[in-house]
């Protein structure tokens, strides 16, 4: 007999003993083997008893339980009572919700079979069977509303008479329009296959309908419906709805409109035929079926779906696109070898099928008759195996999981448990890597760095050995593999990439590592570092000057050298070790690379002094331009001007001010060829129309260059400079020189006009331009030199010539000149008719003149006349002053203080008119008389004591009434009445605003 269980006993499962006394669960290692020592302290799977607080009066054996958002629903049956308890596992002290059901099953024939809670823990649905051999009666269920307020909870048990005659095998309840006062359209599976959909709430007076969506039976008395589930696929509105039997999968799926809250519209097509639902048949020995699904904590879709049917166990995926045809994915079946269970006895075959599981991520977790397992979806190991004591425990009944936090329970008739799963994803990277997915193994290890390099270290070595290097040395350069042993194995392959790239992620490790610590500087580590540096170095060049290189090859070579000579880790060691560098450089041959590698460091004296002795001028100019020493442009620019003179100039324009022009003028004085001198004038232009130069030096070289070649441009030159000799920047009387000795004459004729040789400049001007010298006559400020300039002008163009014409045109040109001014530049014997219009356009000038200076003596005359009048009836006038005359301003007598008395009859005291004249005065005004009386005052308070000389007496006598006299010239200088007014009325009445709105606010 034992033969024969042996034979018969399932393949994925064999039977493990746990040793005599033992009670502990063992934890089989990744590897699948269950007496391998795992590392791991603790395992993934433990059960722990739960305590809960059952009323003395409701103590009875566990027949049924179910867990919804930490609502914990169970039913306790005893030969009295049965009871339905709801506990809220977060407040294990609280008293639980009790309603009893007696009334529904106690007596009655009918006995529950299973119970069904929904997402929120509020709403419960009990299936109600007859008992065996009971009459007259039929399937029914219950519903029952939970409800809860501070002082206790309230379960409102109700049976629901619309669905007589049908057993109810599985609800979907409805998670997207469910809440706690009702259920919203949910779906009802029964025993004879049919598929409900109707709505549940607490309202004693609401009306339950009853839909048929669908019959899976057809019409069959016996096709239970095992699993109901009502998904919505993420960001969508299409439904899904998946059903089993005994040996059937069926999913339906239809979009729905965002309105619409029934269900049956996901049936209707495949009612009316247009489509049939996705079934797949599994053939089976088994009576049920069970359905599970995983969802992360708090997610309503699920990842992962298994079935448990006759052919073991299929998980798969959900889909999550919104228009797949396809919903359940990826089928994995983990065979459990039911038919060979039918062999053997009853009790053999309870205990080798598993009643019940739910699915965890990783994991499936089966329950037995007598134990429970746990198997690993990924390799199908049994990783967990513990026992239930039957005598202590009880029985297993069956083994749930809360949808909505994620926690498993397991219940016996006697105790609950709470199954802990503690980092079930610990050994899935080992199982990947068995695999050879090294994608998903290393994503399941990056937690871990010891694990990842495991992973990376076999990922490289399968890539090496699948000849992509590449990858390979991107891999190694990850993990800890000694450094030596990876680049022997790269080191004689014909293709340098993957090493080269080895050791740049080994370098990168090393040097960020170093970053990292922010330690003191490791001479080892520094030495290792410069180790590696060179060597990538050296293979760097050996590809760039292979000799069958490609030029594009060398092109790509190139610039990834030049970008690792950039990086800032390279840069240091290179500079910290340039001799080494340079000496590794130059054995390669390479002064592209010595010249790049020296302006990396900075040693661009060395760069540039190389390329020009190599005659490459345009790269030493190209060096120059990038580095910021301007030194080195003034040592190398007299060289770089003699070999390329319009690169250089190029060059020094385009670091603008950043060059000292003086400082160049070695550079451009020097110059052999029409090209060199050029370009030295473009230079110069530059520095004086663009940097606005005003070095002398420079101006005085540029007039130099415009006065050998370009004397169009010198008097263009001249005319910006301006004629203003204070002004100008270059020297006067060097431009003058140089403008002589090279016979200039134009320019010459601008600057002997700038030096005010006003006598030479009009004399060389008439040699070769009368225009020009006309223009320079005109120069002049004092009309006796412009006079004297025209009267030359005159006798260089009339004498020896006697074209009256001239002279005529002469007389036009400038109104200085008269006709008896040219007449003696003509001949004794020249024709006075000639001149007879122009001596008639004289004499009737000078009669005009006459005229006007006789009505300007006679009206001359006329106004001294009247003076002399004026001022006789003066010393006649006369002010008459009465004892009973008042102050203008003041209205008191006008003999009590020292006054003023205007010629208009108006009087004023002194103080009174001072205190009104003061406001209307300008501030020069003001500011002079406040100093007039501060030197009156200064005057009195000096007065020296005791007798003084008369001389001296009337002299100080003199300067008091002198000071008096300018103190009343401003105060009484118009009549306040009169005058003042008038004058000021222009003048605004505030001049400082700013103090007024301080003295305002």
């Amino acid at each position: 007999r034992s033969t024969a269980m042996a034979q018969h006993s399932p393949k994925f499962l064999a039977r493990v003993e746990r040793p005599p006394g033992s009670s502990a669960p063992f934890v089989a290692t990744a590897s699948g083997n269950p007496f391998e020592a795992d590392e791991e302290p603790e395992e993934i799977f433990s059960r722990h008893k739960m305590v809960l607080r059952v009323p003395s009066e409701s103590a009875g054996d566990l027949q049924h339980l179910t867990v919804a958002r930490n609502w914990l629903f169970c039913i306790l049956s005893s030969p009295e009572r049965t009871t339905l308890l709801r506990f809220f596992l977060l407040q294990a002290a609280v008293a639980p919700g009790e309603a009893s059901l007696d009334r529904f099953v106690g007596g009655t024939g009918y006995k529950i079979t299973r119970i069904f809670a929904d997402p929120t823990g509020h709403h419960l649905i009990v299936a109600l069977v007859p008992k065996a051999g009971a009459a007259g009666v039929s399937p029914d269920f219950l519903y029952v509303h939970c409800s809860e307020s501070k002082q206790a909870q309230q379960l409102v048990v109700r049976r629901i008479e619309k669905f007589k005659d049908h057993e109810i095998t599985a609800v979907a309840f409805n998670p997207y329009h469910g809440s706690d006062s009702t259920t919203g359209p949910i779906l009802l599976g029964t025993s004879r296959g049919l598929i409900f959909e109707t709505e549940l709430s607490p309202a004693a007076n609401a009306h339950i309908q009853r839909k048929q969506v669908y019959d899976l039976g057809l019409g069959r008395t016996k096709y239970p419906i095992t699993g109901l589930k009502l998904l919505r696929v993420p960001n969508s509105t299409r439904f899904i709805v998946v059903a089993t039997s005994a040996e059937c999968i069926y999913t339906f799926q239809d979009t729905l409109r965002a309105e619409e809250r029934g269900l049956q519209a996901i049936f209707v097509k495949f009612v009316n035929g247009e489509q049939e639902p996705h079934c797949e048949e599994r053939k089976t020995d088994l009576t049920y079926s069970q359905l599970r699904f995983f969802a992360p904590p708090n997610s309503k879709y699920p990842k992962q779906w298994a079935w448990l049917c006759g052919s073991g166990l299929r998980v798969g995926e959900l889909s999550v696109e919104p228009n797949s045809g396809a919903t359940l994915l990826g089928d994995t079946l983990i065979p459990l070898d039911f038919e060979k269970a039918t062999h053997l006895s009853y009790e053999e075959r309870r205990q080798s099928i598993p009643k019940a599981f739910v699915l965890t991520e990783y994991h499936a977790l089966l329950l037995y008759a007598d134990h429970m397992r746990a198997i690993c979806l990924l390799n199908q190991e049994l990783v967990y195996r513990e026992h239930f004591d039957e005598g202590r425990v009880g029985r297993p009944l069956n083994i749930e999981r809360d949808e909505v936090t994620g926690e498993i329970y397991v219940y016996t008739v006697k105790t609950v448990f709470k199954v802990r799963v503690r980092r079930e994803e610990r050994n899935v990277w080992r199982i990947y890597l068995e695999k050879g997915q090294y994608e998903l193994a290393t994503a399941h290890a990056a937690d871990d760095p010891e694990n990842l390099k495991l992973v990376l270290a076999r990922r490289a070595d399968a890539a090496f050995a699948d000849g992509s290097y590449q990858t390979a040395a991107d891999y190694y350069a990850e993990t800890s593999k000694a450094f030596e042993e990876v680049c022997l194995k790269f080191v004689d392959l014909p293709d340098k990439r993957p090493i080269i790239n080895y050791v740049k992620k080994r370098l990168s490790r090393l040097t960020t590592v170093q970053a990292v610590q922010a330690v003191e500087e490791d001479e080892e580590q520094d030495n290792s570092v410069k180790a590696l540096v060179i060597w990538l170095i050296d293979l760097y060049l050996i590809q760039i000057n292979m000799p069958d290189q490609e030029p594009e090859g060398r092109r790509r070579w190139q610039a990834e050298y030049d970008d690792f000579m950039r990086e800032p880790a390279v840069l240091a060691c290179t500079r910290q070790h340039r001799t080494a560098v340079q000496e590794l450089i130059a054995e390669h041959a390479d002064p592209h690379n010595m010249a790049q590698f020296a302006i990396a460091i900075g040693d661009y004296d060395e760069v540039v002094g190389q390329q020009i002795k190599a005659e490459n001028y345009t790269q030493a100019l190209q060096t120059l331009s990038r580095q910021r020493d301007a030194e080195l442009f003034y040592k190398y620019a007299p060289e770089l001007m003699e070999k390329a003179a319009q690169a250089t100039v190029d060059a020094l324009i385009a670091q603008g001010p950043r060059l000292q022009v003086e400082k160049l003028v070695p550079a451009l004085i020097v110059y052999e060829s029409e090209e060199q001198r050029k370009q030295t004038k473009r230079y110069l232009e530059f520095a004086v129309y663009s940097l606005n130069s005003t070095n002398d030096a420079i101006h005085n070289f540029l007039l130099h260059l415009y006065a050998q070649n370009e004397p169009k441009s010198l008097m263009k030159y001249l005319e910006i400079q301006g004629r203003d000799e204070t002004l100008v920047h270059y020297d006067i009387h060097y431009a003058l020189k140089v403008c002589t000795d090279l016979d200039v004459r134009e320019a010459v004729v601008f600057l002997q006009c700038l030096l005010h040789m006003w006598v030479s400049a009009v004399d060389l001007a008439l040699k070769f331009d009368m225009k020009l010298a006309k223009e320079t006559a005109n120069r002049p400020a004092d009309s006796k030199m412009r006079r004297k300039l025209w009267l030359r002008i005159a006798y260089h163009d009339i004498k020896g010539t006697d074209d009256v014409k001239k002279a005529l045109n002469l007389l036009k040109e400038c109104d200085l000149l008269r006709i008896e001014d040219l007449l003696p530049f003509f001949a004794d014997f020249e024709k006075i008719d000639n001149f007879k219009e122009a001596i008639c356009d004289a004499l009737r000038d000078y009669n005009q003149r006459i005229q006007e200076l006789r009505r300007e003596m006679a009206e001359t005359e006329e106004q001294s006349d009247r003076l002399v009048k004026e001022q006789q009836q003066l010393r006649e006038h006369s002010i008459e002053m009465n004892s009973d005359d008042v102050c203008g301003l003041c209205d008191m007598m006008l003999l009590a203080k020292p006054f003023f008395a205007f010629l208009c009859g108006h009087k004023f005291h002194s103080d009174c008119l001072e205190k009104h004249v003061l406001p209307l005065l300008s501030k020069d005004k003001s500011r002079r008389l406040a100093g007039l009386k501060q030197q009156l005052e200064a005057e009195v308070q000096t007065q020296p004591h005791g007798a003084i000389p008369k001389k001296q007496a009337m002299e100080m006598q003199r300067k008091r009434a002198d000071l008096k006299t300018k103190i009343e010239d401003i105060l009484a200088a118009d009549c306040l009445f009169c005058g003042l007014p008038i004058d000021t009325i222009d003048q605004p009445f505030v001049d400082d605003w700013e103090q007024v709105n301080v003295e305002w606010d």
